[in-house]
């Protein structure tokens, strides 16, 4: 089978990034000046590192590796300054620091925050989509780009996870401008996105796998349950609000090319064995391959060039290994094929090979900072 690092290889499939959630600079509730905030020991740190990463955001030229690194020093200023937020407000003589995002999009919508817990959802949302925009922008043709694509993927998932957490604790903060939240910041939706991101970064991991030379039957697998995966995907997708059809489209597309592809590779393996029972087993699972694909046509003609390419390409190999696999079984050895529906279903993988980064991880002093100010505020 083609490898993705062969010269002259087509590229890898398309990923999905997430939409982008855009700041704007700090303003006073009351619609007055923000000076006593600047000048303000706690808050002025805070308010300049926010106006920062505006800018950072009003550039579209940015890379999504200089946005998240503003992102996270603006998430360890929030971290510095939780523990005496309160107070510094009070400082000011002011009521609230609104901190405002806005949807992407040519309708989009505006949310101001109050709350430090509300703001660092957000914050982590909007880490964990330029996360995924890093790895869809990475080159994935060479084995390092393929690793540094799923660590930044592991680490979104990580952000996505964190920012649910965050956001479940913060009911009480209600942002203004239509609504509670920003959209697709709410469980539902980031328990789908973090499905996504794991699935792509599964996909990773395939990438890597099939270039490396692996076993047929452990790619098989690996690409079995990245097609699982992507069944998931499109499970929560659909009891998610706010869910572009695009997406859902893309996921059922990558969950039927990864069924074809375990099958055209457990198919190999049967072929292989050189018996009559592994060439009858090996026809019924190409059928199914191709099964795979034919059921989900609709959504294949819809997805990306590179996605419909890569069908197109796993289709005439399949069809090219069953003319094969018909045409031995019809000169030598005559056995008997099962039809797709009496096959069992092929095996995913034991346990998970991709998994969200703790965050803790990633920034931990500003994980102990928000432990520290809960404690701080509970004692209170």
């Amino acid at each position: 089978m083609q490898s993705p690092f062969r010269r002259g290889a087509a590229a890898p499939m398309t990923m999905l990034s997430l939409p982008v959630k855009t700041p704007m600079d700090c303003m006073s509730c009351e619609k007055q000046s923000t000076t006593a905030f600047e000048k303000d020991v706690d808050l002025g740190p805070l308010v300049r590192c926010r106006h920062l990463l505006v800018l950072s955001y009003s550039d579209k030229k940015t890379a999504p590796s200089v946005r998240a690194e503003r992102l996270r020093a603006y998430l360890r200023e929030l971290d510095a300054v939780a523990p005496r937020f309160d107070a510094a407000i009070a400082r000011t003589g002011r009521k609230h620091l609104c901190l405002a995002w806005r949807d992407a999009g040519p309708f989009s919508l505006r949310r101001t925050y109050t709350s430090l817990s509300s703001e660092r959802a957000v914050a982590l949302f909007a880490l964990a989509v330029e996360e995924t925009r890093a790895a869809a922008e990475e080159d994935r043709r060479e084995p390092d780009g393929i690793r540094r694509a799923c660590a930044a993927l592991c680490d979104a998932a990580g952000f996505l996870r964190a920012s649910a957490s965050e956001g479940s604790s913060s009911g009480g903060d209600r942002a203004s401008g239509g609504g509670d939240r920003l959209k697709h910041v709410s469980g539902a939706c980031t328990a789908a996105f973090e499905v996504l991101v794991l699935a792509q970064a599964l996909e990773c991991y395939f990438e890597l796998a099939v270039a490396g030379g692996k076993p047929l039957a452990l790619c098989a697998k690996v690409a079995q349950q990245v097609g699982l995966d992507y069944d998931r995907v499109q499970g929560y997708m659909a009891t998610a609000p706010d869910m572009d059809k695009a997406w859902m489209v893309h996921a059922q597309a990558k969950a039927a090319y990864f069924r074809g592809d375990a099958c055209l590779r457990s198919a190999k393996v049967l072929r292989e064995k050189g018996d009559g029972d592994g060439v009858g087993e090996a026809i019924a699972r190409l059928r199914q391959g191709l099964e795979s694909l034919d059921v989900a046509k609709g959504a294949l003609w819809k997805v990306a060039g590179p996605v419909r390419d890569a069908t197109k390409r796993l289709r005439k190999e399949i069809e090219t290994d069953l003319a094969a696999a018909e045409r031995d079984n019809c000169r030598i050895y005559y056995a008997r094929v099962p039809s797709a529906a009496a096959l069992a279903e092929l095996p995913g993988l034991p346990q998970p090979l991709v998994r969200p980064t703790a965050v803790e991880k990633i920034l931990p002093q500003g994980a102990e900072t928000i432990a520290a100010a809960a404690g701080e505020q509970k004692a209170s």
